[in-house]
């Protein structure tokens, strides 16, 4: 008789883990708790326009097993992700400039702050220090670019200072170019599916059983333990746990408008993503999604990303490490209600600020254990 393994999420964790199972010789079902698929990286249309209501997602790995993996499910259209940044030189400044992120040494020595800028990177140490996250970009950055192109931004996505951040999330997210380089992303392989990432998924999960609207939490420990010989778990663990509060997210809500265009391929903004630092705004960036589809369509979304809102999109990785250790709690505690093998994986459940094809190594990296420990 086959083991019976029950996930739950079915956003990308969650699905290569059970596709990966099953295609070991599991009986895998998927419980998910939406009516959908694909969990943040999915998109939507609007008036036939494909955008993101979870922000932009980009594809992008150096992992080889990973990218054959997505190229295996239809992910192979190339895309060079590039983003802009608007910048105010002076309260005084009536117009942004536009400049590349990350920032590039050959752009900043036009600008009339370079020298300032010059004197500050020339007294930097030779390797970024400090334990928060303000302390650490400045040693990378220095003080003026620090406030140009972090300082805000930082601000408003997290809404408490820089300062109470961990830097341990710094070097993955921040960097002072000085080669030339204008990607966003110096990996291998870069993807972006015309029609949003949907389809790669439900590739993923087509030989899988998928349970939509089933919201499973720990109450069903002995249910699960009935149903199943081992439980994946890719949710938020503070809502698997029914113990809101207990984790510190931070959400974020897109607000997207349609506009009509006269040009079937035309945008409104400069870039797929355009970050806007400044307190003059109260978001943090623009997203057009229609830069990365390419699609040839009369109109286009524009999403304004709006921080706070009530939503488990961003672990909140304090400098003192407390939201981590508490994650680390709970999941002990779940373990506890069950009488099988618990499992964590994926962004929510280890509570880590990671990418889509980290999701995916998580995922193989499960799949791969559960194989070892229960046999097919």
């Amino acid at each position: 008789m086959r083991r019976r393994i029950g996930v739950v999420g079915a956003g990308w964790t969650g699905a290569v883990a059970a596709r990966l199972l099953t295609d070991a010789g599991f009986a895998v079902e998927v419980l998910e708790k939406t009516s959908v698929v694909g969990g943040h990286s999915r998109a939507e249309t609007m008036n036939g326009v494909v955008y993101e209501p979870n922000g932009a997602h980009i594809f992008h790995t150096d992992n080889e097993a990973v990218n054959e993996f997505v190229n295996s499910h239809g992910l192979t259209r190339p895309y060079d992700h590039k983003v802009l940044t608007e910048v105010f030189l002076s309260p005084d400044d009536d117009e942004g400039h536009l400049l590349s992120w990350p920032p590039q040494v050959e752009e900043l020595k036009e600008l009339p702050v370079w020298p300032t800028v010059e004197r500050e990177l020339d007294s930097l140490p030779t390797q970024p220090t400090g334990d928060n996250f303000e302390d650490f970009v400045v040693s990378m950055m220095g003080r003026t670019l620090y406030d140009l192109f972090i300082r805000d931004y930082t601000a408003k996505q997290w809404g408490r200072p820089a300062t109470e951040l961990s830097a341990r999330f710094a070097p993955k997210r921040v960097e002072l170019r000085r080669d030339g380089h204008r990607g966003l992303f110096r990996d291998r392989w870069q993807y972006f599916p015309p029609n949003g990432i949907n389809e790669v998924i439900e590739s993923v999960l087509s030989t899988v059983s998928v349970t939509l609207d089933s919201e499973i939490t720990v109450d069903y420990a002995d249910r699960l333990g009935q149903d199943y010989d081992a439980v994946i778990i890719t949710a938020a663990l503070d809502d698997f746990a029914r113990c809101p509060g207990e984790l510190e997210w931070r959400g974020i809500e897109m607000r997207s408008r349609f506009e009509p265009t006269d040009d079937p391929g035309g945008v409104l903004t400069p870039a797929y993503v355009t970050n806007r630092p400044s307190t003059r705004v109260p978001y943090t960036r623009t997203v057009e999604t229609k830069h990365a589809t390419g699609q040839q369509i009369g109109g286009t979304v524009v999403s304004e990303e709006m921080p706070g809102a009530p939503r488990r999109h961003y672990p909140v990785l304090t400098a003192d490490g407390a939201n981590e250790r508490r994650n680390a709690e709970l999941g002990k505690k779940i373990a506890d209600h069950f009488d099988i093998p618990v499992y964590f994986a994926g962004r929510l459940a280890t509570y880590r600020y990671i990418n889509q094809d980290e999701a995916i190594a998580d995922a193989m990296a499960v799949a791969h254990r559960v194989a070892a420990e229960l046999g097919g």
